[in-house]
Parts: structure tokens; sequence; C-alpha cells
């Protein structure tokens, strides 16, 4: 497991419209667990929550932890004048019983695009292993079209 170190991320905010993360809505980050296994973060900024989301239901609070981390870093790096980032404002949450599951051992990057693709259009995670396929077809009608689907 690699270190974190913010010299390795801090070029992470520069494509971000005004250049402030501090200004998102949320940020969505998919993670790789041992090249094995797909799960995602999502940073809420405004509600200051960081949530995980793993269909096999587990959680990584080291990356969680690491998250708060690299805000706090940007926040220094950035916003230096306009007081401490205050960690404890920050609510970090454990994957919950209602993140959908996958039934297998091989579906999980479709269940974090999916997971994704819905928390990024403010819609609540009602699929499930269930609706794969139709996931799978949506996957490959955005790569196709080059955008995403609404």
């Amino acid at each position: 497991r690699g270190k974190y170190n913010y010299k390795n991320v801090k070029r992470w905010g520069r494509k971000v419209p005004g250049k402030d993360i501090f200004n998102l809505k949320y940020i969505i980050c998919p993670v790789n667990e041992g090249n094995v296994h797909w799960v995602s973060a999502v940073i809420f900024m405004e509600e200051k929550k960081i949530q995980w989301f793993d269909s096999m239901g587990g959680t990584d609070m080291y990356r969680l932890n690491g998250l708060l981390r690299y805000l706090k870093d940007e926040w220094n790096a950035k916003k230096k004048g306009q007081g401490e980032f205050n960690e404890d404002e920050w609510e970090l949450v454990r994957c919950t019983a209602d993140t959908p599951r996958q039934a297998n051992g091989y579906d999980c990057g479709v269940f974090t695009c999916m997971i994704c693709d819905f928390i990024s259009k403010d819609q609540p995670l009602l699929f499930n292993q269930n609706h794969i396929n139709q996931c799978r077809d949506r996957i490959a009608l955005s790569i196709m079209k080059n955008c995403a689907i609404e």
C-alpha cells in the first residue's frame, strides 16, 4: 500500500473550474484496491462528508482518512489566509447497508461506474445485480457516444 504524499496529488485541482475544489458539490474518487477490486469514495463538499461505496460492503478507513488529509493539505496550500481547516467538521462514513451489492466476484467495476453515475446525477442508488446487464449497456453506450448518458 502506497503512502499519501500531497506532492503527488497537488495537481488534482488544477482543472477544476476556478481551480478551487472547495467550490465543488462533490468529488468522486474511483479506487482500485490491490488490483483486484473497484470501489468509490465520494467527498460531499457541501455536507462535509466523505463516504465509502463498496459493492462488497467493505470500508477502507485508511483511504477515507487519506482523502480527509488531502482536503486539509489542499486547504492549507490554497486558502491559507481564510482560517484553519477543521477536520472535526467532517464526517467519514463507512459503506452503508443501502449501497448496492454485487452477487459475484467480477462486477465491481460496473457497480463502481454506476454508483459514480447515479451520485453525479443526484439520484438514489436504486439498482442491483438484477440490473447489471442494463448497466453494462449504459456504460458501453456512454463510451461509444463519448459522453455521459442522461
